[in-house]
């Protein structure tokens, strides 16, 4: 009976050794995972602070393991060098910054480099491999050494060491590598954002030396434009002085001649001022007069300047305008030099048909079109024909000339005033473009 009562009672206290253990490691465990997860929190709250982060890992993984001392070393080339050190002394501390550790067996950090897996030593003393300079001043006898892997690539390692034979138990070589996975995200993240951070600036200085490069280009445009205007001006007003006979009579043949001049010179002209208001856009400096204006007298001037056009073309010409219009606010010079584009363009890739005007009003807006019985502009390109430079891609486009300018100031003008511009198209049917202006255009940035 007696034997039977001790062995019960045993028996009672091994199970109560075994909750009490099992209660112990359940605390234990509750503490490394609360801790855990404050570092990981310190973490993401400074990610790009990547010393502030590293500093955080190295003293936590000491803590929760119970070690002693504790190193964090990245990759520097051929060699790995201290980058933060948590409980060591100073004479370690000095040394481990004079001392890179290269790859090989001679340290725990090497050997974790060379293979690529956690080193554990559990006596450096009884492991006659190991030869680091720094053992002395580190005064560390079990060390653990946890690779931070890339892929294949080694970017740093983390170690902790105690100063009496202890080894690391696995669920503490099991944080340690966390801590190691953590500590490589940083180091990405950091990395990754340096060179964001780097490709950010390169980009900014590109973009300015490509404004100062843009306001240089617009300037000597602006400038050239000027200064090829005026002899332009005095060759052709001494053409009309000479068709005139203000110098005396010519002979019959040269008049003709002098006709040409003219209609090149003008042409020309208009080519020289096209090129200065894109040079005006680019620079900020193109601007609106407003004033009151009547639509219907806008296209009573678009239909008179071109109608020879059309006739030379032996195209219909013809011009619908609601009669009633209110008067409208707005540069008045501008939206007849967006009329006319649009007209001139109509007729000259109008080749049979007829080229039509229309204006209206509604719903405080001015409605404005142009139809042809043109080639029609394939879907693709009906944007983009508004941009500078950008004609349809064609044969027939190349043979009628332009420099693909007149839209995108047409485009500019419209939305200056507030309004809109787009193109309705059928290939083979023709064209129309159409303009929405507000009746009283609001004076803003444009405006002057």
């Amino acid at each position: 009976m007696a034997s039977k009562a001790s062995a019960a009672v045993d028996t009672h206290q091994g199970i109560g050794r075994t909750i009490i253990d099992l209660e112990r490691e359940l605390a234990e465990a509750h503490r490394r995972e609360a801790a855990t997860a404050e570092v990981l929190k310190a973490i993401s709250r400074s990610t790009f602070n990547l010393q502030q982060v590293l500093d955080s890992l190295i003293e936590s993984a000491v803590q929760l393991t119970g070690a002693d001392t504790g190193l964090i070393i990245r990759q520097d080339g051929e060699v790995y060098r201290a980058a933060a050190i948590c409980g060591a002394s100073p004479e370690f501390i000095e040394m481990a910054k004079h001392n890179p550790i290269p790859r090989g067996r001679q340290s725990a950090t090497g050997r974790a480099v060379l293979e690529r897996r956690a080193v554990h030593i559990h006596d450096v003393l009884e492991d006659h491999e190991y030869t680091w300079a720094a053992r002395q001043a580190a005064g560390v006898r079990t060390i653990l050494a946890v690779p931070m892997l890339t892929g294949e690539i080694v970017v740093g390692v983390i170690g902790c060491g105690r100063r009496e034979v202890r080894p690391f138990t696995a669920k503490e070589i099991e944080l340690v590598q966390t801590f190691a996975d953590q500590a490589t995200i940083a180091i990405q993240s950091t990395r990754l954002f340096e060179e964001v951070q780097a490709r950010t600036r390169e980009l900014a200085r590109s973009v300015e030396e490509l404004e100062i490069a843009s306001q240089h280009k617009s300037q000597f445009v602006a400038n050239m434009s000027h200064e090829l205007r005026t002899p332009l001006a005095a060759m052709l007003g001494y053409a009309e002085l000479l068709q005139e006979g203000i110098y005396g009579a010519l002979p019959e043949k040269s008049l003709p001649v002098l006709t040409r001049i003219r209609s090149n010179g003008k042409h020309l002209l208009g080519l020289i001022n096209t090129v200065l208001d894109i040079s005006k856009i680019e620079a900020g400096q193109f601007n609106l007069n407003l004033a009151e204006y009547a639509l219907g007298s806008i296209v009573e001037t678009v239909v008179v300047a071109t109608e020879s056009l059309a006739a030379t073309k032996k195209l219909a010409f013809k011009s619908e305008v609601a009669k009633g219009l209110p008067l409208g606010l707005g540069d008045e010079q501008r939206l007849t030099q967006v009329l006319l584009n649009l007209v001139g363009n109509a007729i000259k890739f109008t080749d049979a048909g007829e080229v039509c005007i229309t204006a209206g009003a509604a719903n405080g807006h001015f409605e404005l079109s142009v139809s042809d019985t043109g080639p029609g502009i394939p879907p693709e390109e009906r944007e983009r024909i508004f941009e500078k430079f950008r004609q349809v891609d064609s044969s027939n486009t190349r043979a009628k000339g332009g420099t693909g300018l007149g839209l995108a100031i047409a485009r500019e003008i419209v939305e200056m005033h507030g309004g809109r511009i787009w193109v309705e198209s059928t290939i083979g049917e023709g064209s129309t473009f159409r303009m929405e202006l507000p009746v009283r255009a609001a004076a803003g940035a444009g405006a002057t």
